[in-house]
């Protein structure tokens, strides 16, 4: 969240952006601010960019971050996307801070002499009743544990020094200091040229230092960006600065808002994914060995898993022979199978009728 000084300050071209491209076989991503599925720079468009860079064959790739953070959960599935392509290094603007340091746990990472790190526990704010937040809070001890772990295993440090500096509230870190401890892999000796932007984002941070921006590379900036700028915030080309200022500042405000339920709405998904898929192994379109794989795909994109396991081909009942019913003669070893391919209708009416039967059958054939 924004401190209350950066709350107060005016804005003036903070943007929230996401940009691709390719040269030949080098693949590059720049991803610019704060980090959210609601935002241009969420894991969906990184999963775009991806399949996009896969198609093309390239083999390179540089991901440029100036971040203060975001979403912890959206970060964590950025870099599940990112480790689909070969030979990813990661090199940092002015600020990685928060969630935009944990993408410098999983590739190798590079920065500017005067840039800056923060590292924290990740933090969530909720709403709804008890059972929601408890819900709510399961997630967050969960992504704490994912954090800690991963900063732990780049780093070389034990997870209770980790904690030790989690102690600590915002660790903010030099680059000659996050390379010592080992979050940063390499420093580009030449520093990096600051903007308002930039300057914006770190004090949006709460950084302890706060550079002065480059005053030539910043009237270039402006008036190179400018049109770019009225055009990602849908603004008339003739749009006045006080017009753009209050854009961005609606923007900045909305993306503030996000940073909070990512968790329980993946938790939902997830739990929902496992409803379906399970209906899709007891309807046999997919074995219970694959479960776990279907889940995992449902979980990064519901929409098209449900389109696949709805359009494969469901087990058709044969004709009968003999009586219909749970119970008739000769179905005493009847597996859950056996009820599945030769009388799903009795299956069906089983599982309303004698739920216990059910439930038997299903752990039988699971294995539980």
């Amino acid at each position: 969240m924004l401190s209350k000084a950066s709350k107060n300050r005016q804005l003036s071209k903070v943007v929230l952006k996401i940009e691709a491209s390719t040269a030949g076989t080098k693949g590059t991503i720049r991803i610019v601010d704060f980090i959210s599925m609601y935002t241009e720079t969420s894991a969906t468009r990184v999963r775009e960019i991806v399949d996009d860079f896969l198609d093309k064959g390239t083999t390179e790739h540089e991901v440029y971050i100036n971040s203060r953070g975001g979403s912890t959960v959206e970060a964590v599935e950025i870099a599940n996307e990112l480790k689909r392509l070969p030979n990813v290094t990661l090199k940092v603007g002015a600020i990685a801070a928060s969630a935009a340091t944990y993408l410098m746990t999983k590739f190798k990472s590079t920065a500017y002499s005067n840039s800056q790190f923060m590292i924290h526990r990740p933090k969530l704010a909720v709403s709804g009743d008890v059972e929601q937040v408890k819900a709510d809070l399961k997630a967050l001890e969960i992504t704490t544990a994912d954090y800690k772990s991963s900063y732990a295993a780049k780093t070389g440090k034990t997870e209770d020094e980790i904690e030790a500096l989690f102690v600590k509230g915002d660790y903010w870190m030099t680059a000659k200091e996050a390379k010592e401890i080992k979050l940063l892999d390499e420093i580009i000796e030449e520093p990096m040229q600051i903007t308002s932007e930039d300057v914006e984002r770190l004090v949006a941070a709460g950084s302890p230092n706060i550079p002065k921006p480059n005053e030539k590379l910043e009237i270039e900036h402006t008036m190179k960006n400018r049109n770019q700028i009225i055009a990602a915030l849908k603004l008339p080309a003739d749009a006045t600065d006080e017009q753009i200022e209050q854009a961005v500042k609606d923007a900045q405000a909305k993306a503030d808002q996000v940073e909070t339920l990512t968790a329980a709405q993946k938790a939902a998904v997830k739990t929902e994914g496992k409803a379906f898929v399970a209906k899709a192994v007891l309807e046999k379109k997919i074995t219970a060995d694959v479960a776990d794989k279907w889940e995992e795909s449902y979980e990064k994109n519901p929409e098209n898993t449900k389109a696949m396991i709805n359009a494969m081909p469901a087990v058709q009942k044969p004709t009968q022979e003999g009586v219909s019913g749970t119970e008739a003669a000769g179905r005493e070893k009847w597996t859950l199978e056996d009820y599945q391919t030769k009388d799903p209708e009795a299956l069906g009416k089983m599982m309303t009728e004698n739920p216990e039967k059910f439930k038997q059958l299903e752990a039988d054939y699971f294995g539980q």
